[in-house]
C-alpha cells in the first residue's frame, strides 16, 4: 500500500512538473511546437492515469480470475518496458553524440536552419551561425551550404537569413551555397547533397562538417549518412532552460527518422 501511495505521489508530481514546464515556456515565448507541448501532454496523461486508476481501473485489474485481465496486465507491462528501454538507449546515443567529433579537414560545411522570427535569426539559429562563422574564419578555404526553407511566420527563407548573417560578418558570397527548399532535416541533407554534387571536385561520400545544436547531432549524422555523406559533428550550445524539452522531443524525432526517413 505504501508503495502504491508513493508511486501515485510520484506520478502526480511528474505530471504537474510537465504541465508547469509547458506553461512556463509559453509565457517565455517558447512558441507552439512539439518541444513545448509534449511535456504538458505527457504530464496530463500521468495525472489522468492516476485519476482513472483510482476511479475504476484498479478494480478491473484486480480481477485476476479473468484470463483477458492477466493478458492485458502483461501487455501493458511489456509495452512500458519496451518503451522505457528504447528511451534510455536512444537518449544515451543522443547525449553521447552531442559532443564534437575529432577535428577533420573538410572542404564543405553544412549549417542546418532553425527558424526565423520574421527576418531575424532565432536564438537557436544565431548560436549555430556563430559557431559556423568561427569555423569559416578559421578555415578560409572552406565553403558552406546554408540549408533551410521558409516556414510560417518567416519573412524570408532560413538560408537567406543565414547568408545575410555571414555576409554582414565578412564572409564572401562566393563561399556561400544556399539551399532554401527544405522543410525537414532529411530534406536538409538530401537537397544539400544535390547542391554539393554539382560542385567541381566534390566526391561521393565526401566528409563534410555539420553544424547544428548538440541534441540534434545524433539524428543529423544518421540522415547525412543516409544521403551519402560522411558527417563531422560540430555542435552549437542549447539554452539551458529548454534542454529537458528538446532532448525529450528529440527521442520521438529519432524514432520517426529511423522508421520513415529514407
Amino acid at each position: 500500500m505504501k508503495i502504491n501511495q508513493k508511486l501515485r505521489g510520484l506520478l502526480l508530481f511528474l505530471g504537474s512538473i510537465g504541465i508547469l514546464d509547458t506553461l512556463l515556456l509559453f509565457l517565455s515565448n517558447g512558441g507552439i511546437n512539439l518541444g513545448t507541448i509534449l511535456p504538458g501532454v505527457l504530464g496530463g496523461m500521468l495525472i489522468l492515469l492516476v485519476v482513472v486508476r483510482e476511479l475504476f481501473w484498479k478494480s478491473i485489474l484486480l480481477r485476476k480470475d479473468r484470463p483477458w485481465v492477466i493478458r492485458l496486465r502483461q501487455g501493458i507491462i511489456s509495452l512500458f518496458l519496451i518503451g522505457l528501454i528504447s528511451f534510455l538507449v536512444i537518449e544515451g546515443e543522443i547525449i553521447a553524440n552531442s559532443r564534437p567529433d575529432p577535428v577533420v579537414e573538410v572542404d564543405y560545411l553544412i549549417i542546418l536552419g532553425a527558424g526565423l522570427n520574421g527576418e531575424q535569426l532565432s536564438w537557436t539559429l544565431w548560436e549555430r551561425m556563430q559557431k559556423g562563422l568561427n569555423y569559416l574564419e578559421a578555415h578560409p578555404k572552406v565553403k558552406v551550404v546554408l540549408s533551410g526553407g521558409q516556414g510560417p511566420g518567416e519573412g524570408i527563407s532560413e538560408a537567406e537569413g543565414m547568408r545575410r548573417f555571414l555576409v554582414d560578418h565578412g564572409i564572401k558570397d562566393e563561399r556561400i551555397l544556399k539551399e532554401d527548399q527544405s522543410t525537414s532535416t532529411m530534406e536538409n541533407f538530401r537537397f544539400s547533397k544535390e547542391i554539393l554534387a554539382r560542385q567541381a571536385g566534390f566526391q561521393n561520400s565526401e566528409t563534410v562538417g555539420v553544424i547544428t545544436n548538440d541534441f540534434h547531432l545524433f539524428r543529423s549524422k544518421i540522415l547525412a549518412q543516409r544521403n551519402g555523406l560522411i558527417p563531422v559533428g560540430i555542435p552549437s550550445p542549447t539554452p539551458w532552460y529548454i534542454v529537458p524539452n528538446v532532448y525529450l522531443r528529440e527521442y520521438f524525432a529519432v524514432v520517426k527518422s529511423l522508421i520513415f526517413d529514407w
